[in-house]
């Protein structure tokens, strides 16, 4: 009887010791999974490989979602004075039109806006002419072409521009010194579109040379 319980008491011994054992030696990889979930080694998808490159990724997922905000919020404004379905790009297309209400080139718009999408361009600045919000002058040839606002075109632009007045300032107001950092933050945004630009240039002659 004694034997018998002498054995149970050491296999419960050698169980609790097991037990202890695993648990310590299991402490440390699940402390190097948690680390590594920290850091972003888990789970942390293409684009974000370094600390530099997921600070680079959070940057441009918030400019994607700023942009969609963006284009988003054009069209919504355009749709509440006027009722011509038209899209972001749309609406970007004719502001730049009118801006300083002077003819321009489809060129011209393209280089204001950094688009080289031409046949995008075209497509909307024929939108907008069967719309009557803009028309064309020069006819000699496509490159020579411009185009300009028409009256109900500068109508629906003041009407856009009035009631973009009494919408997006009181909100961005709520943001703590965003007047003073504005043309710094515009600079900045200006430099990394360069840059974008620079990198675009570097990938196209990569691949040429590949």
């Amino acid at each position: 009887m004694k034997r018998a319980d002498g054995a149970a008491a050491t296999r419960k011994a050698v169980a609790v010791k097991a037990k202890s054992a695993g648990r310590r030696t299991g402490s440390q990889p699940a402390k190097a999974r948690n680390a590594a979930d920290a850091n972003g080694d888990k789970g942390s998808w293409h684009l974000a490989r370094s600390d530099a490159e997921r600070r680079l990724s959070d940057f441009e997922f918030a400019l994607e979602r700023l942009a969609q905000s963006y284009y988003r919020w054009k069209a919504s404004c355009l749709a509440a004075v006027c009722q011509v379905p038209l899209t972001g790009d749309d609406v970007a297309v004719l502001n730049v039109v009118r801006m300083g209400d002077e003819p321009k080139r489809l060129a011209e718009v393209g280089q204001l806006l950094n688009r080289v999408d031409v046949p995008n361009l075209q497509y909307a600045t024929r939108k907008l002419v069967r719309a009557g919000l803009i028309e064309t002058e020069g006819r000699s040839s496509r490159k020579e072409t411009r185009y300009r606002a028409t009256a109900r075109g500068r109508a629906v632009t003041e009407d856009y521009a009035a009631l973009r007045a009494t919408t997006l300032p009181p909100l961005f107001d709520a943001l703590p010194g965003w007047i003073d950092s504005c043309a710094a933050t515009t600079a900045q945004l200006d430099q990394m579109s360069g840059l974008y630009g620079q990198a675009a240039r570097v990938a196209i002659t990569k691949r040429h040379q590949s």
